[in-house]
């Protein structure tokens, strides 16, 4: 409904600051995201790629809670990130005061900083994937490389990096819609991109025309970078012969040679979490006494049941339509459970709009039918709703929930769903006794993760948000918006907090399934 929404107004025509737009802003709006898209991909598959070698390859101390702490940046939203350097980098803040006045100021406020702190946020996707396929790697293609007299250096360039590419690409596909998704740090940082320009159009230009057409044109940035990413795999197969495979086997290098691989892994783990969670807790305790109080709380609590609600109604809906086209024979049927699963790759905005305007025209046909047949007068129903904003996670978000549980019931045996149905059971009985009890992990972990990327959704919640109701998320922007960083450090905290434990969830389903 939302992209149908977005084709059906386009031929509305634009706004009437459009002509004006596409000759003096379009063009920056362009470059910044080019440059963004750019930046950050390198970046973050420098980092990504090589430390999830590094602790897929070599044995050293403190591998183990390195492992887990290289995926925690993902706990840290980048616009909470962003707010942090912000602050680092300031007049008073910890380069100041570790260094003295004497140190020379760094800016990051700029294009550059901007790629920086993206790159520090994301690159835990490509880590992740990478790392993923790397521990599956199969030792033996490295056995018959060194057998050939090929060194370790030249084995993975040739050898290892081109096996994993759909791995590491899955990943960085990830990176690039976060990127473009973003709309909290290039706000505080200046800079202008096509989140912000549609924010820009909808509310300081009052011109939902001009929103839509800049909508349109992210929508097809995103489907082309996603088209490109099919292209590149082409009819390439990258599997390996299951019969011969095992796992890496680690090697531990000399002293001189440990001292790199730590450098590789601190990097990010320090830039990209600790160093931020620093400045958010010294801010949090300069704070909290004005922060902390029962609108806070009560703020909260509310973030906490819109995302747990939203993680239930989307774990619900992706068991509906996994399920649906399993027990459909229809081609048709199993087309809309793909289609369905597309929202994760459209950015949170235009989701919003997408969702703001339809119901907002059926709010005004109600209101308009009611009072004309029974004079009955009635406000806005679902537009401003929590009805519409739960109806948006969802859409956004059922790709989080749908993936996982897909995994676990393709590893499922049919035998066992074909001998519940000669049983006499039917399809609803069959999945709740066979079927959920074998995927309740995969459930459990699509409903953990659906609820953090809820709790961390900006640009979405912005929009559609009832006025009644506050988030943290939210919270944090207005502090940061209005001048009042430090006490954004409360709220992003609690934000951080619920998602480092899906980041330790994560890394022990990847640890037991390596095991298994």
């Amino acid at each position: 409904m939302p992209i149908f929404t977005l084709i059906t107004y386009l031929f509305y025509g634009p706004g009437e600051s459009w002509q004006h737009l596409q000759k003096t802003i379009l063009p920056g709006y362009l470059a910044n995201s080019f440059w963004l898209l750019i930046g950050t991909s390198i970046l973050s598959l420098l980092i990504g790629v090589s430390s999830a070698w590094v602790v897929s390859r070599y044995e050293f101390t403190f591998r183990k809670q390195i492992e887990w702490l290289l995926i925690l940046p993902l706990a840290i939203p980048s616009y909470i990130t962003a707010y942090a350097y912000a602050g680092i980098v300031d007049y008073g803040g910890l380069l100041e005061q570790l260094f003295g006045k004497t140190f020379p100021k760094i800016d990051v406020m700029n294009l550059t900083g901007l790629i920086w702190v993206l790159s520090l946020s994301l690159y835990s996707y490509v880590y992740v994937s990478a790392r993923a396929f790397f521990l599956y790697q199969s030792g033996r293609l490295l056995e018959a490389s060194k057998m050939l007299g090929v060194g370790e250096f030249k084995s993975f360039f040739k050898l290892i990096l081109p096996l994993s590419r759909p791995a590491i690409i899955s990943g960085l596909v990830l990176v690039l819609m976060e990127v473009l998704n973003d709309y909290g740090a290039a706000k505080h940082y200046g800079i202008n991109t096509f989140t912000t320009g549609i924010f820009r159009a909808w509310f300081s230009l009052e011109e939902p025309e001009t929103a839509i057409y800049l909508s349109a044109l992210l929508v097809s940035i995103i489907f082309i970078l996603l088209l490109l990413e099919r292209w590149q795999r082409r009819n390439k197969n990258y599997s390996l012969n299951s019969k011969s495979e095992y796992g890496l086997t680690r090697i531990r290098k000399r002293n001189s040679v440990s001292i790199g691989i730590y450098f590789i892994v601190a990097i990010p783990m320090f830039f990209g979490f600790i160093a931020p969670l620093i400045q958010l807790i010294q801010w949090a305790f300069l704070t909290y006494e004005s922060v902390f109080t029962s609108s806070f709380i009560t703020t909260s609590l509310q973030s906490l049941g819109i995302a747990f609600l939203s993680a239930l109604l989307t774990v619900v809906m992706a068991l509906v339509l996994l399920y649906t086209s399993k027990w459909n024979q229809l081609a048709i049927v199993k087309q809309f459970s793909k289609i369905g699963v597309i929202g994760y790759a459209i950015p949170g905005a235009i989701i919003a709009i997408g969702v703001l305007i339809p119901t907002l025209e059926f709010d005004k046909w109600l209101a308009s039918f009611l009072k004309k047949n029974y004079d009955i007068k009635i406000g806005l129903l679902l537009n401003s709703s929590i009805m519409a904003l739960l109806y948006a996670y969802v859409v956004r978000f059922i790709a989080v929930a749908y993936n996982p549980i897909e995994a676990l019931t393709n590893k499922q045996a049919k035998s066992l769903v074909e001998s519940s149905k000669l049983l006499g059971k039917n399809n609803l009985k069959t999945f709740f006794k066979v079927d959920f009890p074998l995927i309740k992990t995969g459930v459990l972990s699509a409903f953990v993760l659906v609820f953090v990327d809820v709790m961390k959704e900006l640009p979405l919640t912005l929009i559609l948000k009832p006025y009644q109701v506050e988030t943290l998320a939210v919270k944090a922007y207005e502090y940061a918006s209005d001048e009042q960083i430090m006490e954004a450090a409360l709220p992003s905290i609690f934000i951080i907090i619920t998602g480092i434990i899906p980041i330790i969830f994560l890394n022990k389903l990847i640890n037991n399934a390596k095991s298994n």
